[in-house]
């Protein structure tokens, strides 16, 4: 399926370090690069996702944005030949002679708890993270 991306509109995300508008990454570590082209461009995932559900084309976004339209069946994940990117961990970073407030160690605790072992919006999904390519 990367191979064939030519062959589809691919709604390009302007933002994003991992993928653009006109080349999306693949494997673990993003290190394939697929030209894509489309008619839409836009620096606004939740754009993307309503021209995807109104059947525009191809998208390439993180389940945060696709879960929920995923487990309805408003979307359909593509199966890729290759992995999609795989986003880094959450951290809390402070100085290490410093300790934080309680409230910012309240907060800590809790999205560790709450994102432990996966995200909220990953669970009861066959393949977590990316999300991966999606149509309507």
């Amino acid at each position: 399926m990367v191979s064939s991306m030519a062959d589809h509109n691919c709604l390009g995300y302007t933002l994003s370090s991992v993928t653009g508008a006109d080349r999306w990454l693949f494997g673990a570590r993003g290190e394939v690069t697929i030209p894509v082209s489309g008619n839409l461009r836009a620096n606004n995932g939740e754009a993307l996702r309503a021209a995807a559900i109104a059947g525009q084309g191809l998208i390439y976004q993180p389940t945060f944005i696709v879960a929920n339209d995923l487990r309805s069946g408003m979307l359909i994940a593509l199966t890729m030949d290759k992995p999609t990117v795989e986003f880094g961990d959450i951290y809390a970073v402070f100085l290490p002679d410093r300790h934080p407030a309680a409230k910012v160690r309240a907060f800590i605790n809790f999205i560790a708890t709450r994102f432990a072992p996966e995200p909220p919006w990953d669970r009861d999904l066959s393949s977590p993270g990316m999300g991966g390519i999606v149509t309507s």
